[in-house]
């Protein structure tokens, strides 16, 4: 809480004047400085009621893993907030700041025009992480001045909010396998009577033909699916991440983390199964879903523990 200068003003105008009053025995004075003195507090308690009731709730705008939502360092990362006035009055103008933790952005702050009785309002605030980690905002804390213009009462509408911030992903070139589109109609001979190929359809990948684009599947699922060969066996393939010897936070420690999550997304869109093993962990990646699940995992990757599980160490 804070006075402004008018509060201020306000405050010792009325001390003084119930001074004045007892000192130099002149009753009349004692309403006028009690007057003022109760503008000051009603501003400041209608200021923490308005403040008390006004409601947020948060929402990125990226996907979510275990429902946690993923963000990939320098990558943009758009948060939406739906703020709501509970009160049966109207707000005037506010402030609304969302503060990050260290590491993820810098502080926006936003000035809300105002709201009505039970009003909702969205507003959007973008952030560019700059550290990989369990990361995201510290709170979202609005600023709203009392009536008058005696005071303003800084409250946290909204506590902790996590996001999950991979490492960056680099563009590698795709292993050669199971990413490439084989279907029939390309091959060099007709095969006719009873076959065990099979064909499958999977998301597309940067590099896909666009004539092996199946329109069915796609429109079904709402995402670009390419038809493809089906391997007899799934081919994969499995990555250790050690940075047993290395100092966490480091530059060449990070790199080492980002070139083992390039390598893997790799393998990931060429259709290959990975083994990823980190931190004494065993993970089974596959396709889109393994994608996400290996941002959480670096982001929550601890540089320095073992590497293998022991069922191999």
């Amino acid at each position: 809480m804070r006075l402004t200068t008018a509060g201020i003003v306000f405050t010792l105008a009325g001390i003084t004047l119930c001074v004045a009053a007892y000192r130099f025995s002149l009753p009349g004075l004692l309403p006028a400085g009690i007057l003022l003195l109760g503008l000051v507090l009603l501003s400041v308690v209608l200021a923490f009621f308005s403040g008390a009731r006004l409601a947020a709730a948060l929402d990125a705008r990226t996907r979510r893993v275990d429902g946690v939502p993923v963000a990939e360092v320098g990558a943009p990362l758009d948060l939406r907030a739906t703020l709501t006035n509970r009160t049966p009055l109207s707000l005037g103008a506010f402030e609304v700041e969302f503060v990050p933790q260290e590491g993820f952005g810098e502080t926006r702050g936003l000035r809300i025009p105002g709201m009505g009785p039970g009003g909702t309002i969205t507003i959007d605030a973008d952030f560019a992480p700059a550290r990989r980690g369990m990361s995201g905002l510290q709170a979202v804390k609005s600023v709203i001045d009392g009536p008058f213009g005696l005071c303003s009462v800084t409250t946290t509408v909204h506590r902790e909010y996590p996001v999950a911030v991979s490492t960056p992903i680099q563009r590698v070139g795709l292993p050669v396998s199971a990413g490439i589109a084989r279907p029939m109609s390309d091959s060099p001979q007709v095969v006719r009577g009873d076959t065990s190929r099979d064909f499958h359809t999977r998301e597309y990948v940067p590099g896909d033909d666009l004539r092996h684009i199946h329109w069915a599947s796609t429109a079904r699922v709402g995402e670009l699916m390419v038809r493809q060969e089906a391997e007899e066996e799934t081919p994969f393939a499995a990555v250790v991440l050690d940075t047993a010897d290395l100092a966490a936070g480091d530059h060449p420690t990070e790199v080492l983390i980002s070139g083992a999550a390039s390598l893997t997304t790799a393998y990931l869109r060429a259709g290959y199964d990975v083994l990823l093993y980190a931190e004494g962990r065993r993970e089974v990646l596959s396709g889109r879903r393994g994608e996400d699940r290996l941002r959480l995992v670096t982001a929550r990757y601890s540089a320095g523990g073992r590497a293998l599980p022991g069922e191999l160490g």
